[in-house]
C-alpha cells in the first residue's frame, strides 16, 4: 500500500517535470517570441488528455500539438501580453501619484490585472476541449472568470503560492513551476468546466 502511494506521488512529480521540460525546450524552439504561447497551449492539451500517464506523454506526440497550436498560441498569448501590459504601464502611472482615489485605482488596476490573467488561462483550457471560434472562446472565457468567482479565488491564491515557492527556490521556474500552474488551473476550474460540459452534453 505504502510502495504504490510512493509510486503514484513520484509518477505526479515526474510528469510536472516532464511537462515543465517540454514547456521551455518548445518556448526556446520558437526563440521565446514565437514559443511561449504554443508551449503554454501543448502542455495544457497534454495534461487535458493523458492526466498523470507519463508514458502517454512523448516527444513525439507533443511536438504534434505544438506545431498545430502555433498560430493559435501565439494569438492568445499576444492578446492577453498586450492587455496585461497596457494594464501594468498604467499601474506604474498610477502608483507615481500619492492620492487616496489613486490607491483605489491602483487596486482596480492590480484586479483587472488578475482578471486577465484568470481569463487566459480559462481560455488555454476551453480551446483544448471546444473547437469555438477566437471571438467565442473569449466570451466564454469572460464568463467563466465572472461567473465562478470561487474559482477565480481559488485560482490565484494557488498560483500565488506557487510563485512564493518560486521565489524562495529558483530552480522551480526551470523543473515545475509553468507545469504546477497549468495543472493547479486544470483543477480549480474544474467544477465549473464540468458545469459547461454538462449543459453541452460533454462529459470527461
Amino acid at each position: 500500500m505504502l510502495g504504490k502511494t510512493l509510486e503514484n506521488v513520484f509518477i505526479k512529480i515526474w510528469v510536472i517535470i516532464k511537462l515543465n521540460l517540454i514547456f521551455w525546450l518548445f518556448s526556446f524552439s520558437g526563440l521565446l517570441v514565437f514559443g511561449i504561447g504554443p508551449a503554454l497551449k501543448t502542455i495544457n492539451e497534454l495534461f487535458i488528455n493523458y492526466k498523470f500517464n507519463d508514458k502517454e506523454i512523448t516527444l513525439n506526440t507533443s511536438w504534434s500539438i505544438y506545431k498545430k497550436n502555433l498560430l493559435r498560441g501565439n494569438s492568445l498569448f499576444y492578446t492577453f501580453l498586450l492587455a496585461s501590459s497596457f494594464i501594468i504601464y498604467n499601474l506604474f502611472l498610477s502608483v507615481q501619484i500619492q492620492r487616496l482615489s489613486f490607491l483605489i485605482i491602483n487596486f482596480l488596476l492590480l484586479f483587472a490585472l488578475l482578471f486577465i490573467f484568470t481569463i487566459f488561462q480559462y481560455t488555454l483550457l476551453l480551446d483544448s476541449y471546444y473547437e469555438i471560434s477566437f471571438c467565442l472562446l473569449l466570451k466564454l472565457a469572460i464568463i467563466s472568470t465572472f461567473a465562478n468567482f470561487s474559482a477565480f479565488f481559488k485560482l490565484i491564491l494557488g498560483t500565488g503560492v506557487i510563485f512564493f515557492i518560486t521565489w524562495r527556490y529558483k530552480g522551480f521556474i526551470l523543473f515545475g513551476s509553468i507545469a504546477m500552474i497549468q495543472i493547479w488551473s486544470y483543477y480549480a476550474t474544474k467544477k465549473w468546466r464540468m458545469l459547461i460540459n454538462e449543459r453541452l452534453g460533454i462529459y470527461e
